[in-house]
């Protein structure tokens, strides 16, 4: 007999999905969304240790989505999240050049979703475990 699917076993998938959307959404917006930039305009920016952590969270993001057609994956989407997490701190908490306050005010649609994506996906990963 087959082994019945729960839709719990998706939320992990649609919290990573949502932080790949939301990098390719404008992350900072400034003069009323006349100017934007996302995750790919970020890449350009910056040094070298800053352009690997900003594409650690569309890089880790699009792999927690492909993990989720691996049997047995739990240990696969942990490194996932801890990889798109921990370039998305890296790049929140180095923006040295705009400073973290003057970045704050700009905050656009993007950076939300990440954000959004991150908690929905480490609830999916908690729900499965029970």
């Amino acid at each position: 007999m087959a082994k019945k699917s729960s839709p719990l076993n998706y939320v992990y998938a649609i919290g990573m999905a949502v932080t790949a959307i939301g990098f390719m959404l404008p992350i900072f917006s400034a003069f009323g969304g006349n100017i934007t930039m996302n995750g790919f305009n970020l890449v350009g920016k910056g040094d070298s240790i800053m352009k690997i952590a900003v594409l650690l969270v569309f890089i880790g993001a699009v792999a927690g989505v492909a993990v989720q057609f691996i049997p047995n994956n739990s240990l696969y989407k942990i490194i996932a999240l801890i990889v798109t997490v921990a370039g998305g701190l890296y790049c929140f908490f180095n923006t040295s050049d705009v400073g973290i306050k003057l970045a704050g005010k700009f905050l656009g649609t993007g950076f939300y979703m990440i954000i959004i994506g991150w908690c929905i996906a480490a609830a999916g990963i908690i729900l499965k475990r029970k």
